[in-house]
C-alpha cells in the first residue's frame, strides 16, 4: 500500500518513507507505528491498543513508546510541541492528525477509520494529579509544576506501569478518584505545596483508586535559594520513597489475583526481589516465575531480559546454583530480547547487566551506554556500568556511575548491593575511611544481604581492624552458611578475596580464643 500526504509518501510494501522525495532512514518498529497510525487517521488508540497493533501485545514500557512516537514524528517533520501529524490526547493515546479525506492510498480511496482489535492483558496505571499550590506566589507555582513534571518523567521508568496525566485545565469536575475509576486507573498521585518560613513544604499521597485507601503519605520539605527555586534535588528524594510504595501495590494487587497473566507474574517476580531482599530463596522463586511467564507469552521481551539479569547475577553471586546450563541461558535470554527489543533502556539495562555478569564486560560496556543515552534516569543500568568500570580496573569512574545508581534509585533492597560495590570502588580508589563508611551504610540497608558485610571484612583487614573483620565475616556466614571462597572472590576479586580470608586464617590462629 502506498500511503500519500502534504510531502509525505509511505511505501508499505517497499518499507520506504520518502519526504520532499528524499529518502528517510527509519527503525522497523517505527515505521509499523507510522504505517499503523496512517492507517486509521482520526483513530484514537490508548497505550494498550498500540501495543497490541505494533508490538504484537509484548509488554513493553511507557518509555519504550513514547521513544518510538518521538521517532516516528521525526521522521514526518513533525515534533512533539507541533504535533502536525501524530497528535497526544493527554490521559487518552494518541492518533493520527490528518482526516481520511486528506490521505491518499494507491487505489486513490482513504484509508480505514477501523480500529484494530485490542488484545492482551491491560498493566497498572498511575494518575499523577496537578499539585494544589498557591497560584499568585511564584516560586510555589515552579517549585509545584516542576515537581509534577519531573515525577512524571521519572516514573516511567517503573516497568509496565503506565502513566497518566492532566493539567491543570483539564482537572475533572467530579473527585480525582471518581474520574480514575470511569478511566479505569488503578493508583492517584495527589500533592500539594505551601510555603514556609525557609523554603517549600510538599505533602504528597498515594491512593488506591478501588478501594480508597490511602497507600502512603508523606511530607518533603526543601530550602529555597535567593533565586527562589529548590537548593537540592527533590524530585529524586521524594521518588525513593514513592516507588517501593508502587512496587508493594503493585505486588499486593497481584497476590489478590487468582490465575496470574504475564504481566501479574512479572511484576511478583521483581517485586518479591524489591521487597523481600536478594538471597537465594527470592532468587529462585523470581527465576521460576518469569520461566512460567515466558511459557505463557514468549514475546514479553522484558520478562526475558529480566530473567537474563537474575539468572546472571544469581549465578555469579551464589544466589542460584551456579552452572554451564544456567549461564547457557541467561546469554540466550539477554541476546533474544535485544535482538527482539533495542531501543527500551530498561531491556538494555537488565540485559548489559546479565553480559557483565557472565563475563562480556566489553560488549556490556557498550550497551549500558545505549541504555543511558535512552534514558539518563536507568539506576540500574548506572550500577552495572559501575560494575564494570570497576572490572576494567577504572574505580574512579565506578564510583561516579554507582553513586549516580543511588541517587537515583528507590530506598529497598537494591541500595545494599549497590552500596556495597560503591564501597569495594571506593577502597580500590584509595579512600578507605569512605569505603568504610559506605559499607557500614550498604549493611544497615538490608541484613538479609550478606555482599556489604564481606566487604566491610575486606576495608577492616586492610586497615587492620581485625575484630571488625572478623565480626563482618561472622555475620555474612550467618546470613550464608555456605559462603565459599569462590564466592567471595567473585564479589571482591580473586586477589582481594585471597587476601581477606588469608587474613581471617592468620587472625584464627593468633586468637583461638576465638573458636
Amino acid at each position: 500500500m502506498l500511503y500519500r500526504f502534504s510531502n509525505i509518501q509511505i511505501d508499505s510494501e517497499r518499507f520506504e518513507l520518502l519526504r520532499d522525495g528524499v529518502p528517510v532512514a527509519v527503525e522497523p518498529r517505527v515505521f509499523d507505528l507510522l504505517l499503523h497510525l496512517v492507517a486509521h487517521p482520526m483513530v484514537l488508540f490508548s497505550h494498550d491498543e498500540l501495543v497490541a497493533a505494533v508490538w504484537e501485545g509484548r509488554c513493553v514500557s511507557d518509555a519504550t513508546v513514547a521513544s518510538a512516537l518521538k521517532n516516528a514524528r521525526k521522521a514526518l517533520g513533525d515534533d512533539g510541541r507541533t504535533q502536525r501529524y501524530i497528535k497526544t490526547v493527554h490521559g487518552r493515546g494518541v492518533r493520527f492528525q490528518l482526516a481520511p479525506d486528506e490521505v491518499a492510498s494507491t487505489d486513490g480511496s482513504p484509508p480505514s477509520k477501523t480500529s484494530a482489535e485490542v488484545s492482551g492483558t491491560a498493566t497498572p496505571s498511575l494518575l499523577v494529579m496537578p499539585f494544589a499550590h498557591d497560584t499568585q506566589v511564584l516560586p510555589m507555582t515552579h517549585c509545584a509544576q516542576g515537581l509534577q513534571a519531573d515525577l512524571q518523567a521519572l516514573l516511567t521508568r517503573i516497568p509496565l506501569l503506565r502513566i497518566h496525566t492532566l493539567g491543570r485545565s483539564e482537572v475533572p469536575e467530579a473527585s480525582a478518584r471518581q474520574w480514575c475509576q470511569r478511566q479505569g486507573v488503578d493508583f492517584l498521585l495527589e500533592g500539594s505545596a505551601r510555603q514556609t518560613h525557609e523554603g517549600v513544604r510538599v505533602n504528597l499521597s498515594l491512593t488506591d483508586v478501588a478501594s480508597g485507601c490511602l497507600l502512603w503519605a508523606e511530607p518533603f520539605e526543601v530550602r529555597l535559594s535567593e533565586r527562589g527555586v529548590p537548593e537540592r534535588e527533590l524530585s529524586n528524594s521524594v521518588l525513593a520513597k514513592l516507588e517501593p510504595q508502587l512496587v508493594k501495590a503493585m505486588l499486593s494487587a497481584t497476590s489478590s489475583a487468582g490465575e496470574l497473566s504475564p504481566t501479574g507474574l512479572y511484576i511478583r517476580a521483581s517485586g518479591e526481589l524489591a521487597t523481600r531482599g536478594w538471597h537465594r530463596d527470592t532468587f529462585e522463586e523470581a527465576a521460576g516465575l518469569l520461566r512460567r511467564c515466558l511459557q505463557q507469552q514468549p514475546g514479553f521481551t522484558l520478562a526475558r531480559s529480566y530473567l537474563a539479569l537474575v539468572l546472571a547475577l544469581g549465578g555469579r553471586f551464589g544466589l542460584l546454583e551456579d552452572s554451564e546450563a544456567l549461564r547457557q541461558e541467561a546469554l540466550a535470554a539477554a541476546e533474544r530480547s535485544m535482538d527482539e527489543e533495542n531501543s527500551d533502556s530498561t531491556v538494555l539495562g537488565f540485559a548489559g547487566c546479565a553480559l557483565a555478569d557472565l563475563g562480556h564486560v566489553d560488549r556490556a560496556k557498550r550497551i549500558l551506554h545505549n541504555a543511558l543515552d535512552i534514558s539518563a534516569a536507568n539506576a540500574q543500568a548506572w550500577a552495572a556500568l559501575g560494575s564494570v568500570f570497576l572490572m576494567q580496573r577504572n574505580p574512579s569512574e565506578a564510583v561516579r556511575c554507582l553513586r549516580k545508581s543511588i541517587e537515583l534509585s528507590p530506598l529497598d533492597s537494591r541500595l545494599s548491593l549497590w552500596g556495597s560495590v560503591l564501597a569495594l570502588a571506593l577502597f580500590l580508589n584509595n579512600e578507605p575511611q569512605a569505603a568504610m563508611e559506605q559499607a557500614e551504610w550498604a549493611c544497615r540497608r538490608d541484613d538479609r544481604i550478606y555482599f556489604p558485610h564481606v566487604v566491610l571484612a575486606a576495608v577492616a583487614s586492610f586497615s587492620d581492624e581485625l575484630p571488625r573483620m572478623q565480626r563482618a565475616l561472622k555475620e555474612a556466614r550467618r546470613i550464608k552458611p555456605d559462603l565459599s571462597a569462590h564466592e567471595v572472590s567473585c564479589l571482591l576479586g580473586r586477589q582481594l578475596g585471597q587476601a581477606l580470608l588469608a587474613a581471617e586464617a592468620a587472625y584464627s590462629r593468633s586468637s583461638p580464643e576465638l573458636h
